[in-house]
């Protein structure tokens, strides 16, 4: 019966994907509903928090497909607060990551390691930055398939 409703809100999004502009579904981050909408589902048995947060993404999904035609930019606010809220419970109690999350962390890292590198052991920063960004950017794109394949990622 639960999954029904995660059928028609899937559904409801992508018939106000379709009704709406690229630019207002970009604004209203209706593919990444998608995913907080199936995480939130395989999280509401356990989580009372999660159940809580589904019933209210639910709410706001139906209200804009009602809107659809009149937006206004205080329902672009609301979705990217409820959306936000959302995600920060999301990562914070269940442990989940944003896509790329790694993959910026450790080019950032590698970046920073490659300068020093590139300073002390080539003598030359130019040369240290791209092997740094390198290292951190295939070492970053590991960690995040890894987290992709265990269902850790947003």
């Amino acid at each position: 019966m639960e999954h029904q409703r995660v059928e028609k809100l899937n559904t409801i999004l992508e018939e106000l994907k379709n009704t709406v502009d690229e630019k207002a579904a970009k604004k209203l981050g209706l593919d990444k509903c998608k995913r907080i909408i199936e995480k939130l589902y395989s999280f509401s048995s356990d989580c009372e928090e999660c159940d809580r947060r589904f019933n209210e993404i639910e709410k706001q999904i139906i209200q804009l497909f009602e809107k659809r035609n009149v937006l206004e930019e205080n329902d672009f606010k609301q979705q990217k607060q409820i959306i936000s809220s959302i995600i920060s419970h999301l990562q914070k109690q269940h442990k989940l990551i944003p896509s790329g999350y790694y993959m910026s962390l450790f080019i950032s890292i590698g970046s920073s390691l490659g300068v020093v590198f590139g300073f002390l052991i080539f003598d030359n920063i130019a040369l240290g930055l791209p092997i740094g960004i390198g290292i951190g950017a295939a070492i970053g794109a590991s960690f995040d398939e890894d987290a992709k394949k265990k269902g850790l990622t947003l």
